[in-house]
């Protein structure tokens, strides 16, 4: 953004801030909607149903029995929250509509193939661009931003209010490789399906799902 956009006029704001609030927000609605869920899902896995976070095999199963159902559920969540209204200055729009009306407004806009011309004028107030002052008062989403935003130090000159950070928060998921060849799969997929209720999106029945899997994948390298 800072290369495409410049610096210095609020493109993207780097490290911890009062004017992530929005983001921040953002995220604590998400991990209340979806993310706890599937988070405690996983921890009774590993505590009283066999999952071994360390094998590779037992995260191979993982991905292939519930990555559709969590993306099934993000997706879902994203849809609710794009359609939610939003409290904006003189006026409440949901995410949907404001991207929408934007491209009416001001045209399609992105990074690829767009020549960006300057601005007619700069924000003329950008230390407060982006800041939600009623979520100041909140002390839950001040205290989840303070648990996740450690303070780090900045790379290049530590006087400027638009170093960007040494350390970038990076988490590469390389995809496991599955140890099952097309046959056995081919087999899981139909005995599972014989036994559950693969459609159902209950945890409790995703419980069953695993214990089943993980049994008949146990089965296939026995004797």
């Amino acid at each position: 953004m800072e290369q495409v956009r410049g610096r210095g006029r609020g493109s993207y704001i780097w490290g911890q801030s009062v004017h992530n609030i929005r983001i921040e927000r953002l995220w604590v609605d998400f991990v209340e909607g979806v993310a706890s869920k599937w988070v405690d899902f996983f921890y009774e896995l590993e505590l009283y149903y066999g999952l071994q976070p360390d094998n590779a095999a037992h995260i191979w199963l993982l991905h292939y029995l519930f990555l559709a159902a969590l993306n099934a559920d993000t997706q879902e969540w994203a849809e609710a929250w794009n359609s939610h209204k939003v409290t904006l200055p003189g006026q409440r729009r949901s995410p949907r509509d404001m991207f929408t009306f934007g491209l009416l407004e001001q045209g399609p806009r992105g990074l690829d193939s767009v020549v960006y011309q300057q601005e007619e004028a700069a924000f003329a107030h950008i230390e407060e661009f982006g800041v939600d002052w009623a979520a100041q008062s909140n002390p839950a989403l001040l205290q989840h931003l303070a648990d996740n935003n450690a303070d780090s130090t900045s790379a290049g000159n530590p006087f400027s209010p638009f170093s960007i950070p040494e350390t970038m928060n990076e988490v590469v998921v390389e995809p496991p490789v599955g140890p099952l060849t097309a046959e056995q799969i081919t087999l899981l997929d139909t005995t599972l399906a014989a036994r559950v209720d693969l459609s159902s999106r209950e945890m409790g029945v995703h419980k069953l799902v695993w214990q089943e899997a993980l049994s008949i994948c146990t089965t296939f390298f026995e004797n």
